[in-house]
């Protein structure tokens, strides 16, 4: 433990160097001392940033993780949005809309003229085929069904006119509106690839980007595996009502966005500091490097609060997983989980990992989404003398200080995480030394992102993750994760049924949910689900990082918002300056 501890300090001190040099601490040039060169007009310019891993998929029907999600979010669109400052719903596509029959129909009006990126005329026909052809589509393996089912049943969609869409809904359907911002897709491209049956690969990483077609502020103009994803400005970008762009700047006001692939954060840090890229996601254990070179680097660091998104470890259970069968009875066995969750110091993992700056967290729902959060739980306490207990309540045994099962293996557990990400690995590594202490060893493997993912959410070859989600504002957008037949199930994906009799009360948690309209009945059915989540513990949730930002003064239309970040829309974005030496 000791030396794999010593990894993580001798970055930061490494980095703690080079915010010397940036700051002016060392000796010798200044040429690393900044200052930012106003630009004559607000059109044009661009951003560079970071990404630390390939996409897997340019088709946003079939994205699922944050390294395809992030690019695809600038090149499509949904008929609504949601406000990154209240969390309310925004026209996108559509301008307007009606709500009738007690909420179970609601009509979309189209923006007139609206156009692909291709020149092609995108119209309600578009939105049909999204819906009846990919999205309902049971050949097609799209994790966004799931959010847009009620009572297990899909939306009736019924062309008007060519800019009018109606939505029906078995039930009344709650965040009907903030669903109907998944992706609209271009009927002229792609019907004639799910005529074909190919649909499940179509707009891979290797097509070619200008048969990408969006309708988003940007558009695909080239990528480079481990290299760069290039983005250009849509020319046929229509914005939505009331988007306003600020003086002097057409929208988007930004000619392209430059996405370059770096390994890990640590790279993606040492770039930033160096001038080579304009914002950056600051972990809390990073402010005391980035904090001296504020200043003289021209950047300035924006703390939001409490972050949307969870840490977590989960476990397989699926019976159908290709590991040792008795270690998917022990993860079954809710007593194990239990085990887990009194044994991690998650004050350690806040103090160490976190820098002070979070908090542990008891459940799925982030602190920052106050209309859904249920503050009567509290996060699992350190105690590893009860969760010995536990475990042994569970028909595990002890021989001397190692746990075995009651078949006599050995508890030895392997731990996935991602590589890119040295936080998680130092949480690993507590998590190792919490575990030892109550008999479980544990084998950390980190793995790239898109290897990890692929592991988890298609071969089912792992055994214990750590990771993490980012929240939502309205719980059913969990609907994939919790549902038992959730794309992003990941304990027992895709179950036929449910699995667990806290399962099918979930599930119905979730139907109810969504089809009532009472928001104070809404909020009670969401706390009976997390206080299940809670107890049974699929997810064993751990600590919320602060929301903390890197924005280089060379931006302009940066707006911190308490659920959006710090980019209220991509869109109203400019370059205001440009970064040169003192």
């Amino acid at each position: 433990m000791r030396e794999r501890r010593s990894g993580p300090a001798i970055v930061l001190a490494l980095l703690a160097v080079l915010a010397g040099a940036v700051s002016g601490g060392c000796t010798g040039s200044r040429a690393d001392r900044w200052k930012v060169v106003p630009r004559a007009a607000i059109s044009g310019g661009r951003l560079v940033l970071d990404v630390v891993s390939d996409p897997k998929t340019f088709n946003p029907a079939l994205a699922s993780e944050t390294t395809s999600t992030q690019i695809l979010g600038y090149l499509f669109r949904g008929l609504t949005r949601v406000s990154p400052k209240d969390g309310s719903v925004k026209p996108d596509l559509a301008r307007r809309w009606e709500i009738t029959e007690g909420g179970r129909k609601v009509v979309f009006h189209l923006i007139p003229g609206l156009t692909w990126s291709d020149g092609h005329p995108l119209d309600a026909r578009d939105v049909v085929f999204s819906f009846r052809n990919v999205y309902y589509n049971p050949k097609i393996a799209t994790p966004a069904r799931s959010v847009l089912l009620v009572d297990g049943k899909p939306f009736t969609v019924t062309l008007v006119d060519r800019e009018t869409v109606a939505f029906e809904t078995p039930k009344p359907f709650a965040p009907l509106l903030e669903e109907l911002g998944v992706e609209i897709l271009p009927r002229h491209i792609l019907a004639p690839v799910v005529g074909a049956g190919q649909f499940n690969r179509a707009w891979s990483v290797r097509e070619r980007p200008d048969r990408v077609v969006g309708s988003g502020p940007f558009v695909l103009e080239k990528y480079v595996p481990g290299q760069y994803v290039f983005l250009r400005r849509n020319g046929r970008y229509t914005p939505p009502d009331g988007l306003l762009a600020p003086p002097g700047c057409r929208l988007p006001c930004l000619s392209r966005i430059v996405l370059r692939i770096i390994p890990n954060e640590t790279s993606s840090l040492i770039r930033f500091l160096s001038g080579k890229t304009d914002l950056y996601g600051v972990s809390p254990q990073q402010m005391a490097v980035l904090k001296p070179s504020e200043e003289r680097a021209r950047f300035r660091l924006l703390v939001r609060g409490p972050s949307l998104s969870e840490s977590f470890v989960t476990f397989n259970e699926n019976p159908k997983a290709p590991i040792d069968a008795y270690k998917i009875r022990w993860f079954r066995n809710r007593r194990f989980r239990e085990a887990v969750a009194w044994s991690i110091d998650r004050t350690a993992l806040v103090n160490i990992v976190l820098n002070g700056m979070g908090e542990p967290i008891p459940g799925p729902v982030p602190k920052a989404v106050k209309a859904f959060f249920d503050d009567r739980l509290v996060p699992y306490r350190h105690d590893p003398a009860h969760a010995k207990e536990l475990l042994v309540e569970g028909g595990f045994v002890y021989r001397g200080n190692r746990l075995f099962d009651s078949e006599g293996h050995r508890v030895i557990v392997v731990l996935l995480t991602n590589t890119e990400s040295p936080e998680r690995i130092q949480m690993a590594q507590i998590l190792q030394a919490n575990l030892k202490d109550v008999g479980i060893k544990i084998r950390i493997v980190p793995l790239q992102f898109n290897m990890l993912a692929t592991l988890v959410t298609t071969s089912y070859r792992w055994e214990m993750l750590l990771f993490g989600l980012t929240g939502v504002i309205d719980p059913h957008g969990d609907s994939s994760v919790w549902q038992s037949s959730g794309f992003l199930h990941l304990w027992n994906p895709r179950e036929r049924k449910p699995d667990q009799p806290w399962e099918a009360e979930i599930d119905t948690l979730f139907d109810r949910g969504a089809t009532t309209m009472d928001p104070v009945q809404r909020k009670k059915l969401y706390d009976r689900w997390q206080e299940i989540a809670h107890r049974e513990l699929p997810i064993v949730d751990l600590v919320t990082p602060d929301q903390i930002s890197a924005v280089r003064m060379t931006l302009g239309g940066i707006h911190p918002t308490p659920l959006g970040g710090v980019v209220p829309h991509i869109t109203q974005v400019y370059q205001r300056g440009v970064l040169t030496p003192a």
